[in-house]
């Protein structure tokens, strides 16, 4: 390669000649001419799966309370709402069962060692009656609370999204031997699932 500076320039056409000898030392090979082909093969294919877990969305109280006037007779909370909808099972004759586990033998007194209620004190109904006293698109059972095992509250109907109850009914029995107020608590744990085949 040769490089001719002309006289009277100067350091400036040095400069440019020094971009020639770059320029030239990238573009010695020829570029590649690149062409668009047009696919005809369809024969290839992709699977989409999605992988869909039975599932529902549930609605639970945070708190059932029972404001007890006479520790001798027994105490409803009658406005106690369960809901389940978008349930989701993996066949139309499965149904969903709502249980629910006292997550200890008694309630917790506002003062340790003082009498309290058992967690089978506690029971509800079957949510009989019409409109928010019955259950929709489910049936009721009628139980105790137990540490032992989770009793069923209602089973959803098979083949429904959803169902739920607004006004099913809780009950604490009369426990006479209760002498201090203040609160007595107990948790609970509810359990969803699906049953049958």
């Amino acid at each position: 390669m040769t490089i001719s500076v002309q006289p009277g320039v100067g350091r400036r056409c040095r400069g440019i000649a020094g971009v020639a000898v770059v320029l030239s030392l990238f573009t010695g090979r020829p570029a590649a001419a690149q062409t668009s082909v047009i696919v005809t093969d369809t024969t290839q294919t992709t699977t989409f799966t999605a992988a869909v877990a039975e599932q529902a969305r549930i609605t639970v109280p945070a708190g059932i309370s029972f404001s007890v006037n006479n520790v001798s007779s027994s105490t409803s909370n009658g406005d106690v709402a369960l809901g389940v909808q978008n349930i989701v099972l993996t066949t139309a004759t499965k149904q969903l069962r709502i249980s629910v586990l006292a997550n200890a033998p008694s309630f917790t007194p506002p003062l340790a060692g003082a009498t309290t209620w058992s967690a089978s004190d506690v029971s509800w109904n079957t949510g009989p009656g019409g409109g928010p006293n019955q259950w929709q698109n489910a049936v009721g059972s009628a139980g105790t609370l137990s540490t032992g095992a989770y009793n069923a509250v209602a089973t959803c109907n098979a083949g429904t999204t959803a169902c739920s109850i607004t006004k099913l009914s809780f009950t604490l029995g009369p426990k006479s031997a209760v002498k201090r107020s203040g609160s007595h608590t107990l948790t609970v744990t509810w359990k969803f699932e699906s049953i049958g085949s």
